[in-house]
């Protein structure tokens, strides 16, 4: 069977039917291909779950979860495993024998650290895990050569592994509001990132491999503790969003001209004395924003020189 018969004329594949209480989905259970258990005030996985052997997609956000069980291996189908909200503390080796997995959320919970099997995830694209309790990230993630996104923001993370540079297919890259000091420079090899956001760190300074970053739209450094940043930042020609408000930054490179397709860019509560003269050419910006800095009189005024058609806060 194939196909269920909705009305007369009207038909849809039961791959797209998502099933939202264990009763109903008992009744056809080779037929229960999306489950979505959200909000049940679990405290356990029903075990009925292991035997729908056809389940691609299952949600159990926003429960009482503290453990997932070894059956979770049964569900070889399994494409989507979303289990934020809950009291995880581990994930079990068995997790990683789920080959065809492609999502996998498990963001606020309680997690401390990842198994070294999560190399084996070899087909994941999304992993979320913010709001955690994670130390560090295992050499391992590294292998997850088809991951398109990877989410660690708040936890208690002070480096990134020295390989994360094997993560080319990554297209976002969220570690902020960590414990992070410094980039790896094998972060320049990511060539098809386009957001990356390591806001709210402990982050001196940007590798000078960023410039490498060719795809990135969108860079997030705020709240770190940058007094400079690279003068290869000038290579990144996509950036169209670049905040680096409430650093230490003195001094900005030239190369900042370069950014022509740049849109917005924060540089307030900053120690910038002055502006490379080069910045008339980010024509395209819509707001400029420089607070809190430390510019003169005259330094406003040429800065306003410069691009008389911004809009400019001081």
């Amino acid at each position: 069977m194939s196909e269920f018969n909705i009305s007369a004329g009207s038909k849809i594949n039961p791959t797209e039917k998502v099933f939202h209480s264990l009763k109903e989905a008992e009744k056809t259970p080779d037929l229960v291909f999306k489950l979505d258990l959200h909000y049940k005030n679990y405290s356990t996985l029903p075990g009925i779950i292991f035997h729908f052997s056809n389940l691609q997609e299952l949600i159990l956000i926003n429960n009482k979860i503290e453990s997932i069980p070894d059956e979770i291996a049964n569900l070889q189908n399994l494409q989507k495993l979303e289990l934020s909200g809950n009291r995880v503390k581990v994930i079990p080796d068995a997790l990683c024998c789920l080959k065809n997995l492609k999502t996998l959320v498990l963001s606020w919970n309680e997690l401390k650290s990842l198994p070294k099997c999560i190399s084996k995830l070899e087909n994941l694209e999304w992993l979320g895990l913010n709001h955690n309790k994670l130390e560090f990230l295992p050499d391992e993630i590294s292998n997850l050569i088809n991951l398109q996104v990877l989410l660690v923001s708040e936890n208690e993370l002070t480096s990134l592994p020295n390989n994360i540079g094997n993560l080319k297919k990554l297209k976002k890259l969220r570690i902020s509001n960590n414990l992070i000091n410094s980039i790896p420079e094998s972060i320049g090899n990511l060539s098809n990132l386009l957001k990356f956001e390591i806001q709210e760190n402990n982050l001196t300074n940007l590798p000078e491999s960023i410039g490498n970053l060719n795809s990135l739209q969108k860079l997030r450094a705020y709240k770190n503790l940058l007094t400079t940043v690279p003068e290869t930042i000038g290579n990144l020609t996509n950036l169209e969003k670049l905040l680096l408000y409430e650093n230490e930054i003195n001094s900005l490179p030239d190369s900042l001209g370069n950014l022509t397709n740049l849109e917005e860019l924060d540089l307030s509560y900053n120690e910038l004395e002055h502006l490379p003269k080069t910045i008339s050419s980010l024509k395209g910006l819509d707001c400029l924003e420089l607070r809190k800095n430390k510019f003169i009189p005259d330094e406003i005024i040429k800065i306003k020189d410069l691009l008389p058609d911004i809009n400019i806060s001081f």
